[in-house]
């Protein structure tokens, strides 16, 4: 039960809980109340509540209507009834509320409805007006001499004009969502517009504002209210006010006219104001009554600032570089990396898109101007690194260095400019990017460098730190080497252990893929490793190569032949494993390409093998890329395998000759698969026999008993292990026996014919329908006449099949997403399992294929009456009642008595009324008619009657106009059905 803390009677509520009324019997408590730390209700809370209950009806005088907010004729109207005490002490209670916020617009403006809003600013002009008729804003202007006005009187017509100009900024920027609150209806759009109308007005009124001459303002607090009573009337108490200074007041007046000058673009008339109150707030001591926040005020002054100066921030003269062709670009950089106030990620971007512009010719500037900045950059970069990790220089600045005839001229001077910090934590870092350019550097480059004795060099090396550097050798290492702790004794020796070196190519080897690079790699080795023991797999744990593969290679003598053979084969089954098809058939080229060397038996039977699982590489590359793999010549080649399965020489892999089984049957050679007869390969063979049959029967001959001898055992757990017969007598073949799971997921989840998957799925659904009993549950799927029936006595889990279906199902829609009976299957499995949002996903995908996305009709025979009832069981489950009467006007005998019953349901948690204009049936709309007329629904009936009266609803429209109709709002229903179940 929804509770509404603000209404008396709701139960349950917190013992401290106030009620609205309180505050109006004793208006003391409101400050006691709003001063606590979590005050139940809220300020805000409390707010709307006065607000909303100052505008109810008295029964003997007419409703307030929103559009009567902004007009001024009707201002009498309005407020006649609510000059009545209980009103006054609402308005006032109101008042104490905003002065508590301290006059905070921002806090007014997003949490109280722009409605009420409206009431309390109208409210305030009211309550100061003193028979000048200052709610009549648009007479502001008329005005003669505002300095006749009193302080409150000043300050409410301030805030009138403020708050019309912030309110049109805020919720245009912010798009907040309306909402409603009883009869008072939040009609953002149209207040808005008026506000906008009258906004010249609150501009020229602040300005008029802004030329007053006053020392002082005095600004209403929260004891400058007193509430009536039934002894006391109305009273406020202004001197009771907080009085602040004249340049706090302008200040405030100035920052919100700016604001709204820089919301309408006018930002040179906006950065003048902004700069004045800039001024303003310089020597200003901020009261409560501030509410500018000096930080987005100093933003506003540079985003309007049309000149930089070296005066302005070091971040705004980067920016302003960056837009004005890059003028002063270096010495903005110099001087960041002292003070470093510029975002590493700017600098970055610049670096980034300046030798973008250069490259295509977009900027033209010295050649030396990259090398400067690629230098600072680095040496920022380094200088922020900690003692720890140094942040390596990349390669290609180091290049840029050896291939820049200046290159160390500008290295050194740059370096220069930063040896002026004596900031030792600097320095440091500064050392170890010294340091590690020059050891990524040649050894002539590091001569040139060090040359002639740079005075910045010496400041950070010492002469025996700069005599080691110089005498390095020119391939040396620097993997592993702990920089922070070598800075003061460069003694750096190179790596000659034979182990480590022979590591080091091992884990080369394991990386590189090229076939070039990994023979050159593989002679090293070899010319390093003479151990008869070694392995070239042992390098690798996790490679594999094919057994007979593996037996032949193994036997060669190594040598640089058999390292590469067996490690192209391996690295291609690597590649395989990633689905990187393309790269492990080059692999595999190669590995064929090397056994070309010798034409002796042993290497053409490897030969032959390799051109197997290049063979094989490519069965499963047209199975994962299945309709974007063109086939070529790859079904002779799969037959011309499968002619040495039963020969007595060499005989490719069970794997491979089951794929070419696998590949010819997803490209339909049935025909061919039924002449042969190979004993392991049963249950591929039985579905392309049944593919034949029904193809030539039309799945009129119940035919498919092989399939279904094969697959019935699987699920049957009373058919253990141990009284399992081989199937033909042949022991020596493991499929011959009963196949296992697993053996019977990898063929049903690597078919791709459309006729291959429904003969599958149609034996799953068949025995998914026997073990459910349930003809409202039964899946729905073509052939499913041609199977048997299932013996007695089987041991068959429900659960096991259902998982079984969904898998294949989920792994068929993949590669035919847009199969009509396969989605409708999928809805139908999901409806069964008590899934009904998805089940209404996926028969919606179904009808968005068939209708081509609602551009045309539903075709009766593609969607059958069975789906739509069961889509509207699915949203009678969900509750939504509307979308279900509304679904059995799609069947074809129209089922009034479910469609009047979930019409005339009230706990509908749908869109009600948002539906009706997609009715076409007069019947249904004339029983929603009666049905709100009795309940005095007048909105909703009111809408009925205008969607019955449509002109091609008429009963004596012929019947071409009415199927018209029908059509029109079928598909609109349809289109909004899928916004909420398919694209939500």
């Amino acid at each position: 039960m929804d509770v509404d803390l603000l209404r008396p009677g709701m139960i349950p509520i917190a013992p401290n809980t106030k009620l609205w009324f309180e505050f109006l019997i004793e208006p003391s408590l409101l400050e006691e109340h709003l001063n606590k730390d979590h005050p139940d209700p809220s300020a805000a809370e409390l707010l709307i509540k006065f607000l909303y209950s100052s505008m109810e009806r008295p029964k003997d005088l007419p409703l307030i209507d929103i559009d009567d907010l902004m007009d001024n004729s009707r201002i009498d109207k309005k407020i006649e009834y609510r000059k009545r005490k209980k009103y006054e002490c609402l308005k006032m209670l109101a008042m104490k509320i905003v002065s508590f916020w301290e006059w905070d617009l921002n806090i007014l403006e997003t949490r109280v409805p722009i409605s009420l809003q409206i009431i309390f600013v109208q409210d305030l002009l009211e309550l100061v007006s003193c028979g000048l008729n200052l709610i009549d804003f648009e007479t502001h202007n008329s005005i003669e001499n505002l300095s006749a006005l009193k302080d409150e009187q000043v300050f409410a017509v301030a805030l009138f004009h403020r708050w019309t100009l912030t309110v049109i900024i805020n919720y245009t920027l912010s798009k907040k969502s309306s909402f409603s609150l009883g009869p008072i209806q939040d009609g953002n759009e149209d207040v808005l517009l008026k506000l906008e109308m009258q906004s010249e007005h609150s501009e020229q009124m602040l300005l008029r504002l802004l030329d007053l001459k006053r020392s002082s303002y005095t600004i209403p607090t929260i004891n400058t209210f007193d509430p009536p009573d039934e002894l006391r009337p109305l009273n406020c108490y202004w001197f009771k006010g907080l009085t602040v200074s004249s340049a706090e007041f302008r200040s405030q007046i100035m920052y919100d006219y700016a604001k709204y000058k820089f919301f309408k673009a006018q930002y040179e008339e906006a950065g003048i104001y902004f700069k004045m109150c800039k001024e303003l707030n310089m020597n200003l001591t901020p009261s409560s009554f501030h509410k500018i926040k000096l930080e987005e005020l100093n933003g506003f002054c540079a985003a309007c600032s049309s000149k930089i100066t070296e005066n302005s921030s070091l971040l705004m003269q980067f920016l302003y570089s960056t837009q004005t062709n890059h003028n002063g670009i270096l010495r903005i950089l110099e001087i960041d990396n002292q003070i470093m106030e510029i975002p590493m990620f700017l600098r970055d971007s610049l670096e980034l898109d300046l030798a973008s512009m250069l490259s295509l010719g977009k900027f033209t500037a010295s050649r030396d101007m990259l090398l400067h900045i690629h230098t600072l950059n680095a040496i920022r970069r380094a200088s922020v690194t900690s003692g720890e990790i140094v942040l390596l220089p990349p390669e290609d600045y180091v290049t840029k260095i050896k291939f820049n005839l200046r290159g160390p001229e500008i290295f050194l001077k740059d370096l220069k400019l930063c040896m002026k910090i004596k900031d030792k934590k600097f320095r440091k870092n500064i050392k170890m990017f010294v340091c590690n350019v020059l050891l990524k550097c040649p050894k002539n480059l590091v001569k040139d460098i060090l040359k002639d004795g740079h005075e910045e060099i010496h400041e950070l090396f010492g002469d025996e730190d700069i005599h080691q550097l110089l005498t390095l050798p020119e391939d040396i290492p620097t993997v592993n080497i702990d920089m922070s702790k070598r800075l003061n004794r460069l003694k750096i020796t190179q790596i000659n252990n034979v182990n480590v070196q022979k590591l080091l190519l091992k884990n080369k080897i394991s990386i590189e893929y090229d076939p070039s690079n990994l023979r050159n790699l593989l002679q090293q080795l070899h010319k390093m490793d003479m151990d008869p023991v070694f392995s070239i797999l042992d390098i690798n744990y996790e490679w594999q190569v094919p057994l007979p593969l593996q037996s032949l290679l193994i036997g060669l003598p190594n040598g640089l032949f058999k390292y590469l053979v067996i490690i192209l084969i391996a690295k291609s089954k690597e590649m395989i494993k990633l689905n990187d098809f393309e790269r492990a058939k080059l692999l595999l080229r190669e590995a064929e390409t090397e056994t070309k060397i010798n034409n002796s038996i042993m290497y053409s039977k490897i030969r032959q093998l390799i051109s197997w699982e290049g063979l094989y590489t490519e069965m499963l590359q047209f199975q994962h890329e299945f309709k974007n793999f063109a086939i070529g010549d790859l079904v002779e080649r799969c037959k011309q395998c499968l002619e040495f399965v039963q020969s007595d020489n060499l005989i490719p892999r069970q794997e491979i000759a089951e794929q070419c089984i696998l590949t010819l049957l997803n490209v339909g050679e049935w025909e061919y698969l039924t002449k042969r007869h190979y004993n392991c390969f049963k249950l591929p063979l039985a579905i392309a026999y049944t593919c034949l049959d029904v193809n030539k029967f039309k799945g009129t001959k119940k035919s498919a008993k092989e399939v279904w001898d094969l697959i019935l055992p699987v699920f049957d757990y009373g058919y253990s292990a141990t009284n399992k017969r081989p199937l033909d007598g042949d022991p020596q073949c493991t499929q011959n026996r009963v196949l296992s799971q697993s053996d019977m997921m990898r063929v049903f989840l690597s078919l791709r014919d459309q006729n291959a998957i429904q003969i599958v799925l149609s034996l799953l659904v068949k025995i998914q329908n026997f073990l459910r009993d349930e003809s409202a549950m039964e899946l729905i799927m073509p052939f499913l006449n041609i199977w048997p029936v299932i013996p007695n006595g089987m041991n068959i889990p429900l659960r096991n099949i259902t998982e079984v279906l969904g898998i294949v199902l989920t792994e068929s829609l993949k590669y035919h997403p847009n199969h009509i009976i396969l989605l409708k299957l999928k809805g139908d499995l999901q409806y069964v399992m008590g899934h009904y949002s998805s089940a209404m996903k996926w028969y919606l995908e179904a009808i968005v294929i068939v209708s081509d996305y609602f551009a045309r009709p539903v075709l009766k025979p593609m969607i059958e009456d069975y789906v739509y009832k069961r889509m509207m069981k699915c949203c009678m489950q969900m509750q939504n009642f509307t979308q279900a009467a509304i679904l059995c006007l799609f069947q074809e005998e129209i089922d009034y008595a479910t469609a009047y019953k979930c019409a005339s349901e009230t706990n509908s948690c749908d869109a009600l009324d948002e539906y009706y204009d997609y009715i076409w049936d007069i019947n249904l709309l004339e029983f929603l008619i009666y049905w709100h007329t009795k309940l005095n629904h007048q909105e909703h009936r009111q809408k009925l009657l205008k969607t019955i009266g449509a002109l091609e609803l008429n009963a004596n429209n012929n019947e071409e106009i009415k199927r018209e109709a029908a059509n029109i709002r079928k598909l609109k229903f349809l289109r909004a059905l899928s916004q909420q179940y398919v694209h939500p």
